[in-house]
């Protein structure tokens, strides 16, 4: 046994001096430049035929099964291999593919669109999706679109070709157009604008020794074009197209000299053959509607019994308006003084008599004389003969004598050439009348505006009324037409009272802006200590007794906003560079009304001067507020605003705030130190409505508010064995109604 023991023994030392004596090498932190190329072989990574179950990030694995190129994996996340690289298989499937991305792997794709064949011998058979043509072109060919065969195919290129526009125009009973070619035997081809372009086969030629016609019907109305070709570029010219027939006479139909012009036309034309009515009037020539007056704009506004046109330079428009003032009148029936209107007055329905021609102004214009036996001495302001007729004569013009004389009309054949035609022309059945005939009438094709009217009947300026010359001058804000005795004309003029009235009514004269040069805006002229110009806030009224100007200098655009700010001041705020007078206060910097003020005017202004037509009128003439509290709202009202508040009474306040506590942990049957958060506005004996987070279970805890503005949280333990509750959130809720 003891042999055995002393055997063991040395075995043990043997084992024990032979590992002592090993070298342990950590090549992560002992390691400076490893050279393993003179190494048999080198494994700087795990292998097997399956991937380890788990993995640290960084780690590699070689799958000894994967397919060549694909045996690289790497860790990351932790315990997720994924391979690294990738690779895509090439075999006869691929043949003349390219790789292409498509935003998230690469992938094999075949060449298409207008392109077909392998990358290095690619061949071209469409453009833009249109098919090419593999015909083989010859010398000198160009590539020209096939409407039939819906392809591009090679065809001689053509010189000298000109294409012209032409607008189509399809009639009820003449569909179609005709177009005039000045050189004879040329090809002529035609399409419309559709996209691609169509070729519409003409539906007749027509060939003389000096002209190619060519007509071409379109289903609908169309732009289209003509090619001519073969012969150098000819000339096109459009013949009017609809005509197809002229007073019993067929086939096209050519304006040459000495064809009839409007004068020479029989019937009258229909309103759609006239061009719109212009300048102050607007509609049709013959239902023609007064919009202006001498170019000034007259508003549409319906006027009440006994207004007058009164211009308004702020809509810079004449409106109808009631003439301020009244006592006008100092006499009436021999009795002197003011005459005020009263119920039960005298109109004209109960004036006995009749007005005498004495008193009535004589007539004028196309006729002469007075009103109760008028001469037509005129017709459109032009003269009448004072010669007597002979019977069957009618009026005709005599240009010799620039007057409608007495004359017989010409019967038949008195026209001698029409459209190129010569000889007696007689009227037949189917002749063309006004409303066969396409286009409308020009300007310069009717007479010059006249009567009340100047200009042309299409820029038409109303230069009289009833007769009575209106007067060019520009009128001022406010002014209306009243006739000057002096200048035998209607003119702008300002309607003043007389006698003992008043002479403004302050509802329309508080606070007006006027343009009064270029550069200055007065405003509130007619404000005085005598007749103020009040403006209320609330129960506060203000009172303003004088004028104010705002000058604009500078080279700005921009506009100016005029109000009454909530301490009674005239404010005129801009941003532009504007100088208030003493009456009122610029403010720079604004571009809208402030809240809380009064509007009166805005004025644009353009490169350093007011606009003349840049007024706009803001001002309400009458308002009111009406300002109610409904359950738990109070009303208060100052000098010059009213306050709405939250009666807190009916409506309670809320006081609420949440904080992260954290408790430590809480033996059985004990409280934890009590921990607090803010409550702004919290008063002890405040009621709090505690919001907690999941307590443990067994614990419980109370809120209460211990110091102003602190509200103190306790957690007490109830279970039996300790616990510690977990870091929360914890809310506090105060309703109070005081």
């Amino acid at each position: 046994m003891n042999k055995c023991r002393l055997a063991t023994g040395l075995f043990l030392w043997a084992f024990i001096a032979t590992a002592a004596g090993q070298t342990l090498v950590d090549l992560r932190t002992q390691s400076k430049s490893v050279d393993f190329s003179a190494a048999g072989s080198t494994k700087p990574m795990q292998t097997g035929s399956s991937l380890p179950a788990t993995c640290a990030v960084g780690q590699f694995f070689f799958l000894t099964t994967a397919a060549a190129g694909s045996n690289v994996y790497a860790c990351n996340p932790a315990n997720t291999w994924t391979v690294e690289g990738s690779s895509l298989s090439v075999d006869s499937s691929t043949t003349n593919e390219v790789l292409s991305s498509n935003g998230s792997s690469i992938e094999w794709l075949a060449l298409g669109g207008d392109v077909s064949g392998a990358p290095g011998g690619l061949m071209v058979n469409r453009l833009q999706g249109r098919n090419l043509s593999n015909a083989a072109p010859s010398s000198g060919q160009v590539l020209q679109w096939n409407a039939a065969t819906s392809q591009w195919n090679p065809a001689a290129a053509e010189t000298g070709n000109a294409a012209y526009a032409f607008a189509t125009q399809v009639s009820v009973t003449i569909p179609g157009t005709v177009h005039q070619f000045g050189t004879a035997n040329l090809v002529v081809d035609c399409y419309d604008n559709s996209t691609p372009p169509q070729r519409v086969e003409p539906d007749k030629v027509q060939i003389s020794p000096t002209t190619y016609n060519v007509t071409v019907n379109f289903s609908t109305a169309q732009t289209g074009y003509c090619v001519v070709n073969g012969a150098g570029t000819a000339a096109v010219s459009a013949s009017g197209g609809a005509v197809t027939s002229v007073f019993g006479r067929s086939g096209a139909v050519m304006g040459q000299t000495g064809d009839y012009g409007f004068g020479q036309i029989s019937g009258s034309i229909v309103s759609s053959q006239l061009p719109n009515a212009g300048g102050d009037v607007t509609g049709t020539l013959t239902v023609a509607t007064v919009t202006g007056i001498q170019n000034r704009a007259v508003a549409n506004t319906a006027p009440a019994n006994g207004q007058a046109l009164v211009w308004n330079s702020g809509a810079s428009a004449w409106q109808p308006g009631t003439v301020a003032g009244s006592g006008a009148v100092s006499s009436v029936f021999s009795r002197t003084g003011a005459v005020t209107a009263q119920t039960g007055d005298y109109n004209f329905g109960q004036i006995s008599g009749t007005a005498a021609s004495s008193q009535l102004p004589n007539a004028s214009g196309d006729v002469s004389g007075t009103l109760t036996a008028v001469t037509v001495t005129g017709i459109q302001n032009r003269a009448v003969a004072n010669m007597a007729p002979a019977n069957g004569q009618a009026l005709v013009w005599n240009s010799g004598a620039s007057a409608w004389q007495p004359g017989t009309v010409a019967g038949s054949g008195a026209v001698s050439s029409v459209f190129g035609r010569t000889g007696a022309v007689t009227a037949a059945t189917g002749d063309y009348n006004f409303t066969q005939i396409s286009g409308t009438a020009g300007s310069s094709q009717l007479p010059g505006a006249g009567g009340d009217l100047s200009g042309t009947l299409t820029a038409a300026t109303v230069k009289a009324l009833q007769g009575q010359p209106v007067a060019s001058t520009l009128p001022g804000n406010g002014q209306a037409l009243v006739w000057s005795s002096a200048a035998s004309a209607w003119q702008p003029a300002t309607v003043s009272g007389s006698g003992s009235g008043v002479t403004m009514a302050y509802q329309l004269g508080d606070l007006a802006a006027v343009r009064t040069s270029s550069t200055v805006l007065t405003i509130g002229a007619g404000c005085a200590s005598s007749s103020p110009c009040n403006v209320r806030f609330g129960y506060q009224v203000y009172s303003i007794t004088n004028s104010a100007t705002a000058t604009v200098g500078g080279s700005g655009i921009g506009m100016a906003y005029i109000y009454i700010n909530n301490a009674g001041t005239l404010m005129v705020g801009n941003n532009l560079a504007i100088t208030c007078s003493a009456g009122c206060t610029q403010q720079a910097g604004v571009t809208s009304f402030p809240p809380n003020v009064l509007p009166i005017y805005t004025w644009t202004a353009t490169n350093g001067t007011w606009d003349a037509t840049g007024g706009h009128d803001e001002r309400a003439f009458l308002d009111s507020k009406v300002l109610a509290g409904g359950q738990g709202i109070i009303v208060t009202e100052a000098s010059n605003q009213s306050t709405l508040a939250v009666d807190n009474g009916v409506i309670p306040t809320y006081l609420m705030n949440n904080a992260t506590l954290n408790f430590p942990s809480i033996a059985t049957g004990a409280c934890a130190a009590d921990q607090s958060m803010t409550v702004t506005g919290a008063n002890p004996g405040d009621g709090v409505a505690p919001g907690w987070p999941a307590l443990p279970t067994g614990v419980i805890g109370i809120m209460l508010v211990s110091a102003t503005n602190t509200v103190t949280v306790r957690l007490c333990n109830m279970s039996a064995s300790g616990v510690t509750p977990p870091s929360a959130s914890y809310r506090a809720t105060i309703v109070r109604n005081y």
